[in-house]
């Protein structure tokens, strides 16, 4: 056994290697994993041996396999760090374990004391401190351990700095018979070491890094998060990485964590209608054995058996759901070179919390941006947030062309629907300035199809005075005072509830040329509307 292991002693040139990066993605494969067993072991015990450096208290083998899904979410992004960095750091960040009192590790006593110090220093960070207000899923701990090591990455020697990242694999049987301290010994370590050596030498790179990762957007991705174990679904990474090193989405971060904590908390409540008289009501897939339909004794008793288990079979009820109509939600929100500053700010806020909110309410959203065009969007729905970098990061310098955008809006919903396409009802959110033009008869031809509310934030000093406005289902107007950051979350709170009750009116929009509008002045000051004609 020595003898096979004692030639990957140079496992230095492995990583340059092209098949090697691919080993750990056919998993699938039987047949086409033998060749590649060997550099794969190799590099598997190598990384597993640089956890005898580690310098955290606390941690067991969830530790180290959740460090190893870190390390694959890094080599896509294209950083090759050792496992004990990535173990070490990210136990911290997500509460796992902390630096040890003294320090233990089998290299230099003074690079592994640097190493605790460095740890310790970072414990002390708002980014730890903060770290059970935010969900620990492993894209965004991948995401924010990339984001530490950009500073420190151009800092490394060469030879290792440009070294190729190798995924490896997670299954824990792969690592049941690894001892870290006897594979230190085995392999060449110097890559470890150099990293170390970079991050205690400069470290005042992850420190100021850490310091600079807002946390407010962790809380965020949070808020928006999946189902249980669900991580980042539809989000992709380098979009998750983009919002956490740009700064100028900190205002919108700010205003969205205003607005969505109060805004999420809904239940929805399924409606029933009881039938207690004679008769039943539907067929459903729950009900007692009695009420059981009698051609599902047909089926074969291990097939019946798993029917059963799968709540799969059909029962007579007394009881019909009481199904709501479905609609479908555009949120359209202008992105043309008006809106930049507090109007970017508070449109953009207002179209995140607004889409979750109809979402959580059981609703078929899609959110697209306009300025010369209308872009395609995205669908948001209740159990991701692929919504919120695309809120975030979307950037367009195409001008303006609104009557294109409307006419392409008119041609979209004119056009046959396709399946899964939304379908039934369709309502239009216009979150644009006050100077938006648009033609009159293209507005008409479009609230016919669907009712219109239009979100419209004024000039500095202006009035709203657009032709088309009697067309529109509801108006808000949102001029300095209700823009301000001191109102602009009660502001927003009040379009939502109006949205919301107006879902939740049994009656359908009847439209009427001529006929009574509301609009909403966003002076700030709550309750003040006025009809107009």
């Amino acid at each position: 056994m020595a003898d096979v292991r004692k030639p990957p002693v140079p496992p230095r040139a492995a990583p340059p290697q092209a098949p090697a990066p691919r080993t750990a993605r056919p998993a699938a494969g039987a047949p086409a994993q033998a060749p590649r067993v060997t550099p794969n072991v190799a590099e598997l015990e190598r990384q597993v041996g640089s956890l005898a450096l580690s310098q955290i208290d606390g941690a067991g083998a969830l530790a180290m396999m959740r460090a190893l899904v870190w390390q694959g979410i890094l080599a896509r992004l294209g950083v090759a760090a050792p496992l004990v960095v990535l173990h070490d750091l990210g136990c911290l960040i997500t509460g796992l374990g902390g630096p040890g009192p003294v320090v233990k590790g089998i290299a230099e006593s003074e690079l592994c004391e640097a190493w605790r110090g460095l740890l310790v220093e970072l414990s002390e960070s708002d980014l730890v401190r903060a770290q059970a207000g935010w969900k620990h899923r492993d894209q965004m701990i991948g995401v924010v351990l990339a984001r530490v090591f950009a500073p420190v990455v151009p800092q490394l020697p060469d030879d290792v700095r440009v070294l190729r990242p190798i995924e490896l694999p997670v299954d824990a049987i792969h690592y049941a018979r690894v001892e870290p301290s006897s594979a230190y010994t085995r392999y060449d370590q110097r890559q470890t070491i150099a990293w170390l050596q970079t991050l205690t030498t400069h470290r005042l790179l992850p420190l100021l890094a850490v310091e600079q990762i807002d946390v407010d957007a962790l809380r965020l991705f949070g808020l928006f998060r999946g189902g249980p174990g669900e991580a980042a679904a539809g989000v992709d990474l380098a979009d998750l990485y983009n919002v956490m090193v740009s700064p100028a989405l900190a205002d919108v971060i700010d205003f969205s964590m205003e607005l969505l904590p109060s805004i999420l908390e809904v239940k929805r409540e399924a409606g029933q209608q009881v039938f207690s008289i004679d008769g039943y009501a539907s067929i459903e897939r729950f009900g007692g054995v009695d009420d059981l339909e009698l051609s599902q004794l047909a089926y074969d008793e291990d097939i019946f058996e798993q029917k059963f288990i799968d709540d799969e079979l059909f029962y007579f009820t007394h009881e019909k759901q009481v199904e709501n109509e479905h609609r479908t939600h555009y949120v359209l929100v202008d992105g043309s070179a008006s809106m930049r500053g507090v109007r970017e700010v508070f449109a953009r806020g207002l179209a995140l919390a607004l889409c979750k909110r109809l979402a959580l309410l059981g609703e078929h959203v899609i959110l697209r941006f306009f300025d010369s065009r209308l872009y395609e969007g995205v669908k948001v729905g209740a159990q991701g947030h692929a919504e919120v970098p695309y809120v975030l990061q979307f950037r367009a310098e195409h001008g303006r062309n609104y009557a294109r955008v409307i006419r392409q809006i008119n041609a979209e919903l004119s056009a046959p629907r396709r399946s899964g396409g939304g379908g039934g009802k369709v309502l239009v959110y216009l979150l644009t300035h006050g100077e938006c033009q648009l033609p009159p008869d293209d507005v008409a031809a479009l609230a016919a199809r669907a009712p219109i509310y239009g979100v419209f934030i004024l000039p500095s000093s202006g009035v709203l005075d657009l032709g088309y406005l009697d067309l529109f289902y509801r108006v808000h107007v949102i001029d300095d005072q209700a823009i301000s950051h001191g109102r602009r979350a009660q502001r927003a709170r009040q379009i939502i509830s109006d949205v919301e009750a107006g879902q939740r009116q049994a009656q359908p929009i009847k439209r009427k040329t001529g006929g009574v509008k509301t609009m909403s002045v966003g002076t700030g000051l709550k309750g003040q509307a006025r009809r107009r004609r």
